[in-house]
């Protein structure tokens, strides 16, 4: 579970760097704050929050067994001016 106290100056905060996650499929559970970064087309996309939603995306594992056919998503969590923002991940691979 990742937590993102609010942040002032959020321009000179690091969240969590830019990575891609190892699992197969990865889960993120959130509290409606943004702040999950998505490195599109070579630009950040932030992720819109959905009410009721769970956010899924790619991972390494599942790029290496499809082949390269669904892509690792690269990405990044970073820090709100205003709120509070919690995270959490729920990573799924095969044994």
């Amino acid at each position: 579970i990742n937590y993102y106290p609010k942040c002032p100056q959020p321009e000179l905060a690091l969240g969590v760097e830019a990575h891609t996650d190892v699992s197969a499929l990865t889960f993120i559970l959130h509290n409606m704050v943004p702040g999950l970064q998505l490195f599109y087309e070579g630009q950040r996309v932030t992720a819109k929050c959905v009410p009721n939603s769970i956010i899924m995306h790619i991972g390494d594992t599942l790029e290496i067994l499809s082949n390269g056919k669904y892509k690792s998503i690269l990405h990044r969590g970073v820090v709100n001016k205003e709120k509070i923002r919690i995270s959490w991940a729920v990573f799924c691979e095969p044994p």
